[in-house]
């Protein structure tokens, strides 16, 4: 039966350098860390299931070789890659998968994961938000409401009359609005930091009476620094097996929990809480907790730049 949902195109910006991530981002594009298991990409690709989808446009720029070569792996749905060859800000990256229609378009942030009905957060009349309640509002794009109407958006206020953060979930109705409100925002110049910001090509919407609901989101797994993937992985874990070891790996005589750990690695006499094991990484003799561990190599040579003291490649 044909699906009765309109097609909908979904772009994912993933172009950042991961700074909050480093050393990891320096080898690894963000997207592509593994969080129980499977890389972050994966977890958000997943939870599409049910829409009816015309196609998914990631948008790349650090490490873009890595997620194309993710993506071609895959024949669930169809792919394009934009690279963003300038780091001009989230509503540049936007701007660049946006076409010149009135289609709808869901964006997605690539470093986080949303465990909601897709199906539903994309049956608004109008656009709709994601929103979280938060403590410290100020670190955030927001939104101000009244009756139960969205009727500002705030990038990062000094002092926010509301603690509705914008969490990286959008649904657009129209993708030629968001695109000439984008296209508004850099003609004049519309900056915050340096960059073209997504809430002011919103609150120019918004001043042209474009109608937004907004959605508050309860399950919600930021992966965007260390603390909070690390905090992610020990969720998803939790429901399932506690532990994914890849059969590319060895463990001897170690205990783990909440445990993600990637191909080619090796653990020996080592108790392990909640640590990603990257590639090719040897714990041996260890007690570590909250932790992820890489081993990476370069020049063609070998070389451990975790800490030696502890034993720890």
């Amino acid at each position: 039966m044909m699906n009765k949902f309109p097609k909908i195109d979904i772009i994912i910006p993933v172009a950042g350098r991961g700074e909050r991530l480093m050393p990891h981002t320096r080898y690894y594009q963000k997207c592509l860390l593994p969080v129980a298991g499977k890389p972050i990409l994966n977890h958000i690709i997943k939870n599409f299931e049910g829409l009816n989808i015309n196609k998914i446009k990631l948008i790349t720029g650090h490490h873009s070789e890595q997620v194309e070569d993710f993506v071609m792996k895959r024949s669930d749905y169809k792919y394009e890659c934009i690279v963003q060859e300038e780091q001009l800000g989230l509503g540049h990256a936007i701007k660049l998968g946006l076409e010149k229609s009135d289609k709808p378009v869901l964006i997605v942030l690539g470093d986080s994961i949303f465990n909601i009905n897709y199906k539903d957060f994309c049956s608004s009349v109008g656009s709709k938000i994601g929103v979280l309640e938060v403590k410290d509002p100020e670190r955030y794009g927001i939104i101000e409401i009244r009756d139960n109407k969205i009727v500002k958006f705030v990038e990062k206020p000094k002092k926010p009359k509301s603690n509705l953060a914008q969490i990286g979930i959008y649904y657009i109705d129209s993708q030629i609005n968001l695109l000439e409100s984008i296209e508004y925002i850099i003609k004049k110049n519309i900056k915050k930091n340096g960059e073209y910001q997504l809430p002011d090509a919103f609150q120019n919407m918004l001043e042209n009476r474009h109608f937004f609901e907004y959605e508050v989101v309860k399950e919600y797994l930021d992966c965007g620094v260390i603390e909070t993937m690390l905090n992610s992985n020990k969720v998803l874990l939790s429901q399932n097996s506690k532990n994914y070891i890849s059969q590319k790996s060895i463990v001897k005589n170690s205990n783990l929990e909440y445990c993600t750990i990637s191909d080619g690695c090796y653990i020996e006499n080592s108790n392990l809480y909640n640590v990603i094991l990257l590639n090719n990484t040897k714990i041996i003799n260890q007690e570590l907790s909250n932790e992820i561990i890489g081993c990476y190599s370069y020049d063609n040579k070998e070389k451990d730049i975790y800490d030696k003291e502890r034993n720890v490649y």
